[in-house]
């Protein structure tokens, strides 16, 4: 939203761990814009942590835009209390406020912002709802760097647990209790993984029921075509010719073109269980048999 740039992301940890760069006009200066990986722990030790530990410390930015889920802040309080430790400067951004606001969730960012001394913003990036406030505040954060008061981390998180639970009001119905109730059985201790392989093998039968007709279709269709349209045209031309454009070249081009319904199946139905966070839970659930080979459990999903 802030750059009008593109870029692929997933439902899943470990898909942006490169750093992403973007000129962006704020007021009267250039600025860069630096995306770092999504993380939870400033002294964690997995690589996407560590670039953006090595980055804070190499390369300390004139300003450091923290987005946070507006719909889970409580499972993020460490994250900003980490940030306020350093005293980096920082601005604040609840993201997801469309998803807070339909589960009744309500935040008066206004009051979290004076009581932590930080510029906060309120937005819902998915709509592009509230993102003219974030560029007058990023250009006033900018403009006047925040400092917070010194205390360790720990203090921090008692003055951020005490403020949330001020100003941030989460009806009892909002928990996530269906959520709850499916990953009780999904990411269960012994069936969540014969679940998982069960659901991929079920995903996989379905990508073939469904496009193996459609293959079979498409490839009729090239060999139709070339029995009633290239081979007479081609009748005449020399063996090495005909050979290299119909053998070759057409018939390795079918082939592939055959296969294009498999993999836009193949695409969506991995799409759906991507968003579903479905793929976030196998990470979670093979992350023990991972670590043995020297990975985590996000180490699977891109192997899968």
């Amino acid at each position: 939203r802030l750059t009008l740039a593109n870029q692929t992301v997933g439902n899943w940890p470990g898909v942006t761990v490169e750093l992403l760069t973007s000129k962006l006009l704020v007021g009267h200066q250039i600025v860069q814009l630096v995306d770092l990986p999504g993380i939870y722990d400033l002294d964690g030790y997995s690589d996407d942590e560590k670039v953006v530990t090595q980055f804070l410390q190499h390369q300390p930015p004139d300003l450091l835009i923290l987005v946070l889920n507006a719909t889970q802040l409580d499972r993020q309080m460490a994250m900003l209390a980490q940030i306020m430790g350093r005293n980096i400067p920082c601005m604040v951004v609840f993201n997801m406020a469309d998803e807070a606001k339909a589960m009744g969730i309500t935040i008066d960012a206004k009051e979290i912002s004076q009581a932590l001394g930080l510029p906060i913003c309120l937005v819902s990036a998915k709509y592009g709802q509230g993102m003219e406030h974030v560029q007058s505040t990023l250009r006033h954060a900018l403009d006047n760097p925040s400092s917070v008061l010194e205390r360790d981390v720990r203090e921090h998180t008692d003055h951020l647990e005490s403020v949330f639970k001020r100003c941030v009001q989460v009806p009892q119905q909002a928990s996530f209790k269906l959520t709850e109730k499916i990953d009780h059985v999904l990411l269960h201790p012994w069936l969540g993984l014969p679940i998982f392989f069960a659901v991929m093998l079920l995903l996989f039968e379905g990508v073939f029921a469904v496009g193996k007709p459609l293959q079979d279709a498409m490839a009729w269709l090239f060999t139709e075509f070339r029995e009633l349209a290239l081979d007479p045209l081609a009748a005449t031309w020399p063996v090495a010719i005909k050979g290299l454009l119909l053998d070759g070249v057409y018939n390795g081009l079918a082939t592939v073109a055959s296969f294009v319904p498999l993999i836009v199946l193949f695409f969506l139905f991995m799409g759906v269980v991507e968003d579903t966070g479905y793929l976030s839970r196998a990470a979670f659930l093979m992350d023990t048999l991972m670590a043995r080979l020297g990975l985590d459990g996000r180490g699977f999903v891109m192997l899968l």
